[in-house]
């Protein structure tokens, strides 16, 4: 979607609301995109822009944050909000969607991201002479501005606080988070800056991961040719190694030219060709060498999360993994400068916006990174995350965390294991909106579930390790993929019609219905692409009955797939000499089959049940194996087994 020059990592009613709540929101004169009382519509600056609201509330709204962070470290960062916003009050996404429901995608982020730069520089025109007085007396310092929210940050100290009200315009102050210091550049890898032909690729010239079928995927590929092509991924992580798999769709910046060591298209970042580090203040996007034929997830994070969205298949390399073969992607580390890197997506013309980091504790600034998703929605991105890790450690409402618990524009994978079963860490919602800001309640969350556990590990050679990867962090990256082929078929999607459909089409392998585990149930992307096909037939007035109706291979078969996964086990591999498990009895190629009474379906499961298990001193356990097709018992004390286990499956991993 062109626009104009712009760390791990979740149709029903959406809130919890009471029935009368529901029904006077429905027959309220505000329902198509009217101000709520108390928020005032600023017209537009000049034709072509949308209106703005202002603030409600009287003087100026201080974080109460501030008192800890002051007493903790005196100096503290300040995230600042001006009064003239797009969205105003905490439900004006919501209001003001209906206002926008007959735009297209690509019109309303123009006019989106035109507005929010315009109604920023009116407002930074009054603040500026009173910040630079607070400069240049050193008030405050670390000036950044960001239109994507209209307001700044900077870093201020508690004496000076009350200066900073006295700017111009200034309606809240949150205590944000402090910014990383500046590093000097990595010596990182540097991605291929030549110029590559595209190929023409086929469907069946490469090998698949099996997440690819039980997604169905690959059937939208060969039924309807959509395989993400014209969509730009957008990859937020903390490090990017490359590899022939991923640099040939690389995106390349327009105006700026590769590795000359300038800003030509004068955007404020040198050599943004591919992406940009902005913690590092560099193009370069490796920061953690990894080896050609490494099978350590350490440092290949960021380079899998784009592998799973669009990695391709190349010449002499058997695997494509990429749920969007042809879709592009570009990577960016930004810590929490996340204005930045939004930004720098939106000039890009990025479609999806992809996160596989979650952060706690965010407080009150909570509402800051929601009113930057929200106004980067209406911009025309979509934000994908995982549920996050924390469904062992954190108790609902609070097991998703920031990003991925923000309401309506982000949106939230939770993740499954191969046989659709949730996985066990797979963080759960419901979530809490309960800020200065955003008073929601309880919100229904994930939106719909992937697969996060027992992945395939696409190394930088082009080879594969068939079983390696687990977290929520790989759950995102499907649902952006999911998201890339359903743009694919029709870039003028908006985000409110794109999550109503995703989530209809989605097949349910939990709880009938929504549940705050799995959301609406597991990505089908091929009826995904086959909803979004009908209804662009329908907008054009052509014939939607190609895409019309249910037949077989529309869903994926549950129990057949189960059944060829009867056979999974937990095999051990090797035995350390004085372990646990060499004293008992234990022998290499014994099957696990209940560690403690639990089941043992993977490696991960067993590892968990053991670390589960560990505290109690004193305790007798029971490991139940199998070995030649009997079941033996044997009785182990609490700590490591000294084993190491592999997850074996009936079904293949690639094919």
């Amino acid at each position: 979607m062109p626009l104009v020059s712009l760390i791990n990592n979740q149709p029903a009613q959406f809130h919890f609301m009471a029935p009368l709540a529901l029904l006077l929101a429905l027959l309220s004169p505000f329902s198509k995109g009217q101000a709520q009382p108390g928020t005032q519509r600023v017209p537009p600056i000049e034709k072509g822009l949308l209106a703005s609201e202002r603030l409600e509330g009287k003087g100026t709204w201080v974080d109460e944050a501030f008192k800890t962070r002051f007493r903790q470290n005196r100096r503290a960062r300040a995230t600042i909000w001006f009064d003239d916003q797009l969205l105003g009050d905490g439900e004006a996404y919501t209001r003001r969607s209906r206002e926008f429901s007959d735009r297209r995608r690509e019109e309303l982020g123009v006019a989106a991201a035109r507005t929010l730069k315009a109604i920023h520089e009116r407002s930074w025109k009054k603040a500026a002479p009173r910040i630079q007085q607070l400069l240049d007396a050193g008030m405050i310092s670390q000036l950044e501005r960001h239109w994507i929210v209209n307001g700044f940050s900077c870093t201020t100290v508690k004496d000076h606080l009350e200066s900073l009200q006295s700017v111009p315009g200034i309606k809240k102050i949150f205590a944000g988070p402090r910014l990383p210091p500046k590093r000097a550049p990595p010596p990182g890898q540097a991605p291929a800056f030549k110029p590559q032909k595209e190929k023409t690729r086929g469907p069946r010239l490469y090998k698949h991961p099996w997440y690819i079928r039980s997604l169905l995927a690959d059937r939208a590929w060969e039924q309807f040719d959509i395989r993400g092509k014209g969509v730009l991924n957008v990859v937020h992580d903390f490090n990017f190694v490359f590899s022939d798999n991923l640099t040939g769709n690389l995106h390349r910046s327009p105006g700026e030219l590769p590795g000359n060591g300038i800003d030509d298209d004068q955007n404020g970042f040198v050599d943004d060709y591919h992406g940009f580090n902005f913690d590092a203040e560099t193009a370069l996007l490796t920061s953690v060498q990894v080896p050609l034929r490494s099978s350590s997830p350490q440092g290949m994070h960021g380079f899998m999360c784009a592998a799973i969205i669009c990695g391709r298949g190349v010449s002499g390399k058997g695997y494509e993994f990429g749920i969007a073969p042809e879709a592009s992607w570009a990577g960016v580390i930004a810590s929490r400068q996340l204005e930045k890197a939004v930004q720098w997506a939106i000039e890009q013309g990025a479609d999806t916006y992809s996160m596989s980091f979650s952060i706690p504790r965010l407080r009150e600034h909570r509402s800051h990174w929601r009113k930057l998703m929200e106004h980067g929605s209406l911009c025309g991105l979509f934000f994908v995350s995982g549920a996050g890790n924390f469904a062992q450690t954190e108790k609902a409402p609070v097991q998703m965390r920031t990003p991925e618990d923000i309401p309506e524009v982000v949106f939230a994978a939770a993740g499954v294991q191969r046989d659709f079963s949730r996985t066990p860490f797979s963080s759960q919602g419901p979530v809490s909106w309960q800020t200065e800001h955003y008073r929601d309640g309880l919100v229904q969350k994930p939106e719909v579930c992937a697969f996060n556990m027992g992945l395939p590990l696409l190394r930088r050679d082009g080879s594969a390790r068939p079983v390696a990867l687990n977290g929520n962090s790989f759950a995102g990256p499907m649902f952006c993929g999911s998201i890339a082929l359903m743009l694919s078929a029709d870039p003028d999607l908006l985000p409110w019609d794109l999550k109503e459909i995703i989530t209809k089409t989605a097949t349910d392998v939990a709880a009938k219905g929504v549940d705050a585990q799995t959301g609406h149930g597991l990505i089908n992307c091929y009826r995904a692409v086959k909803e979004v096909l009908r209804r662009k037939a329908l907008r054009e007035g052509r014939d939607p009955k190609r895409y019309t109706g249910r037949e077989s291979g529309d869903e994926v078969d549950l129990a057949a797939e189960k059944e060829k996964l009867a056979a999974r086990s937990v095999v051990i591999a090797r035995i350390a000499p004085e372990g646990q498990a060499a004293k008992v009895g234990i022998e290499i190629d014994d099957l696990v089959r209940s560690y403690d009474g639990r089941p043992i379906t993977t490696a991960t499961a067993l590892r968990s049940a053991v670390r589960a298990s560990s505290q109690p001193p004193g305790r007798k356990i029971t490991l139940v194996i199998e070995r030649s097709g009997k079941k033996l018992a044997f009785i182990v004390k609490p700590g490591p087994l000294g084993v190491q286990s592999v997850a074996h499956y009936a079904a293949p991993v690639f094919k």
